[in-house]
This record gives C-alpha cells, structure tokens and sequence, in this order.
C-alpha cells in the first residue's frame, strides 16, 4: 500500500507543497513543531535513506540547502533543526524517508534533547574500530 507521503504527491490527498521535482518534494508537516516546519521526502518509496536509489542521493544535499534557505527566508528564523528519524526505532511513523526542517528562535522553548553519557575507558576505540570496519 502507498504511503500516506506518495498518494499526496499523486494528488489523492492534499498537501501544502513547497516545491516538487523529479527527484524530491517538500510539504508542509500538518503537525507542525513550529509555523514553517517542512518536511523533504524523495519521490521514490523506500522506508530507509540508505535504500534511496542513486540520483535521490546525489540530489539530497542540494534540496535540502535550498529548502532550509527557504524556511529561513519565509520564517525569518536564523536557524533550523533538520532530523531524520531512520526507521521505526527512531521515531519514524511514516515508513518513507524523509527529513523535517523547521525553523528555530531564541527563546522558543523547543528543545532536542536526548541522554548522552561519554563511553567508558576503551570503547571510543572500540566504536572507532567497528564502525571503520563496517564501512569498508
């Protein structure tokens, strides 16, 4: 079954576009964090950023510029979060990818705030060598 982000962009449900190409769409999120709050999703249906094809890869940097560009010069805000939240663990309600921007303000109360804790003696090593070898 289509997402709920790919039948608004077939025009089965409405949505607030910010923009659309061949690539990548931006609308406005209808449970906003604040006035602005955009949310920048591929063309392509896949849960996961990783599983993107190619040419939405190629092309994220740049969309996501010009839409935080955007929100900036339509919110006045000096500032954004960008988040992503890569799977159902993370947050994700809508298995499409798919990145919020909304804009930030001195002062506005909103808060990303999570419980870091520094590694123990050994494991900032450990992490580095298990992360270098899955790269490769």
């Amino acid at each position: 079954m289509p997402s709920v982000f790919t039948r608004i962009l077939a025009g089965e449900i409405p949505g607030q576009f910010v923009f659309r190409d061949e690539l990548w769409f931006a609308i406005l999120d209808i449970r906003p964090v604040a006035p602005g709050h955009c949310l920048l999703i591929p063309t392509v249906e896949t849960a996961l950023l990783a599983e993107l094809p190619s040419p939405q890869l190629a092309a994220l940097g740049d969309r996501l510029a010009r839409l935080t560009r955007a929100v900036k010069a339509a919110s006045g805000a000096a500032a954004v979060n960008i988040l992503v939240n890569d799977g159902p663990d993370a947050g994700q309600e809508v298995p499409h990818a798919h990145l919020h921007v909304w804009p930030r303000f001195p002062g506005d109360g909103k808060r990303l705030g999570w419980p870091a804790a520094p590694y123990g003696a050994g494991e900032l090593e450990q992490w580095g060598g298990r992360l270098r070898a899955a790269w490769r």
